[in-house]
């Protein structure tokens, strides 16, 4: 197992865990508006800073991101890179379809 998965395993507080919000968008909106709804969808208020590393999910939940967002710009780097820098992290014990938020995902 991977050595950071294992710290991260140790010394996380879960503030929260969700259901995986379902998201779509529509012909009007653009990729990057996958991630603002998304974590509008967990809580966020659109104006605090979320720290996408402590928002972890399934590699499915992440999947499903990245296929939304890459409908609007079929452009594999750059949507990898956005999900990479502002998306939430994969963690492979966290149950299916669910989403948990770390203390201090939010900071204001």
């Amino acid at each position: 197992m991977d050595k950071d998965i294992v710290t991260l395993q140790r010394n996380r507080n879960i503030a929260a865990i969700l259901d995986a919000p379902e998201i779509s968008l529509t012909e009007d909106e653009k990729a990057g508006d996958g991630l603002l709804k998304f974590y509008r969808a967990l809580g966020w208020n659109g104006e605090d800073i979320v720290d996408p590393c402590k928002v972890r999910t399934t590699e499915a939940v992440y999947t499903r991101l990245f296929d939304i967002m890459f409908e609007k710009c079929p452009d594999t780097q750059s949507v990898g890179f956005a999900l990479i820098n502002k998306g939430p992290g994969v963690d492979e014990d966290i149950p299916p379809n669910k989403v948990y938020l770390l203390d201090g995902w939010i900071k204001t």
